[in-house]
This record gives C-alpha cells, sequence and structure tokens, in this order.
C-alpha cells in the first residue's frame, strides 16, 4: 500500500524510465517445515532488483 499512496514521491527520487512500474512486496512469516510440498525455483536476486545507493 505504500506505493499506492507515495508512488510520485518515490518516482521523482528514482526516476523510472516510463516501461518500468515500481513494486514492493513483503513477505512475512516462517516456513511450515512439516507441510510437503514441491518449492519453485527463484532468480538471482541480480536478475530482478535494482539496489539505489546514495539517497
Amino acid at each position: 500500500m505504500a506505493w499506492a499512496k507515495f508512488h510520485r514521491t518515490v518516482a521523482e527520487v528514482l526516476s523510472p524510465p516510463d516501461e518500468l512500474v515500481l513494486f514492493c512486496g513483503m513477505s512475512i512469516g516462517h516456513e511450515d517445515v512439516t507441510v510437503d510440498y514441491s518449492r519453485t525455483g527463484r532468480a538471482p536476486l541480480g536478475e530482478t532488483v535494482t539496489f539505489v545507493d546514495g539517497l
């Protein structure tokens, strides 16, 4: 929800290209190791995230 309220402010600081969408997600909790399920693969962090330093 933070992006919904502050997306213009964040966009002013980061200046994303028009074809990109600012998105933020957070997972909260702990894995339930008693549940039997197949784990999905993950892309390397460098392929999916851009860190902006000095802000």
